[in-house]
């Protein structure tokens, strides 16, 4: 199973996710793609969003 996910709607402020997983049966590939999506919403998607483009050039 594979999502995209695009989050933003300028040049320099958009994200691309993809999310993959894989299970031996549908509902594990499902429960496996769930998790990850949790792990991403909870913790990359934050990480992303706080990097924002030209800061460094400011510094």
């Amino acid at each position: 199973m594979e999502a995209r996910l695009d989050r933003g709607t300028g040049t320099r402020d958009q994200d691309r996710v993809t999310i993959k997983s894989k299970g031996e049966t549908a509902a594990e590939t499902i429960e496996e793609f769930y998790k990850l999506m949790s792990e991403y919403d909870t913790e990359i998607s934050g990480r992303l969003r706080d990097i924002q483009p030209g800061e460094d050039e400011e510094e």
